[in-house]
């Protein structure tokens, strides 16, 4: 296992390596006039070329991205055109909180969806089942952003049960932050838990069919043991890949999320960056957000290793 994680981690570099370079690339042709954001129209040419100066976009882009990736490398991302505070301080505020929406909404998504799969393996065919699927394929098929104003209107506004939107601190007030996670947690979370449920019913339904859980159940082995220790088990390899998988995708569509909700995370940080053509802020934010991903792969090939050992480098 512990080569399998050094192989993970030494794969790490060059592929973040390719994210700067490509992200860099991009965003170095977005048509927008830093200078002429910060100063506005009372801006005259000379203060535009000097402030252009100040910030070194009079440099060659090669010269700016090696300059960036060293700072990089030491933990310091550059400071942002447009606030003038450090790059890390400013991307630090809006990730935690696209995080605890992410991977809020990916633990409900894996709860419910191997809930409901299991629950319709066991009984295929049945009426259950037929509920189960056909709620799996509705939520499965409605968009993220009409799910969640579906459900802002269903449960905050006629219902009254919950908050419309915005955001509380943690640390500062725990039972507010939760009242107010909980609707963009279900908005998204209901559609990967549909494709979780879809993934485990089959798994399922595959090992309770084989040979050797029926060799169990012969030799008199509990049920719910058989079910929960031996196919169970087995059935998740796909679940757990999927998870993975999931969890990139939530990433990009949390900044959707995060606006309908009006969630200062990340997501707000990239457009607002984007709009004002602030490259250091969305060069962080791009490579931290793939920093992520490429780690939750790495998680994903830990649990699959200890799931089965055949697949772990001999």
């Amino acid at each position: 296992m512990g080569k399998l994680i050094a192989q993970r981690l030494l794969a790490m570099i060059p592929l973040l390596l390719v994210v700067a370079i490509v992200v860099f690339a991009l965003f170095s042709f977005i048509p927008v006039d830093v200078a002429s954001v910060i100063l506005g129209q009372s801006g005259t040419l000379e203060d535009r070329e000097r402030l252009n100066s100040e910030l070194g976009l009079d440099r060659p882009a090669w010269e700016r991205f090696f300059e960036w990736l060293a700072g990089a490398v030491r933990g310091d991302f550059g400071t942002s055109y447009i606030t003038r505070r450090p790059v890390l301080d400013t991307v630090a505020t809006g990730l935690p909180i696209t995080l605890s929406l992410v991977v809020g909404g990916l633990a409900i998504a894996v709860v419910v969806g191997i809930a409901v799969g299991i629950t319709a393996a066991l009984r295929p065919g049945s009426w259950l089942d037929r509920i189960f699927t056909g709620g799996a394929s509705i939520f499965q098929a409605i968009p993220e952003f009409w799910l969640g104003l579906l459900l802002v209107w269903l449960i905050a506004v006629q219902l009254g049960w919950l908050p419309a939107g915005g955001f509380v601190d943690f640390g500062r007030n725990p039972g507010g932050w939760l009242e107010r996670m909980i609707l963009p947690w279900l908005t998204i979370a209901l559609g990967p838990a549909s494709q979780i449920a879809r993934i485990t019913r089959t798994g399922m339904i595959d090992q309770l069919q084989s040979q050797y859980v029926r060799a169990l159940i012969a030799r008199g082995t509990p049920f719910p043991r058989v079910v929960f220790r031996y196919a169970l088990k087995n059935a998740l390899l796909p679940v757990v890949a999927l998870a993975g998988l999931l969890l990139a995708l939530l990433l990009g569509s949390s900044f959707v999320i995060e606006g309908i909700f009006a969630l200062p995370g990340l997501g707000s940080e990239v457009i607002d960056a984007l709009g004002d053509g602030d490259l250091p802020v969305l060069q962080a934010s791009i490579v931290l957000v793939a920093f992520f991903v490429i780690l939750s792969n790495l998680l994903v090939d830990v649990a699959i290793g200890l799931i089965n050992p055949k697949v772990r480098p001999q």
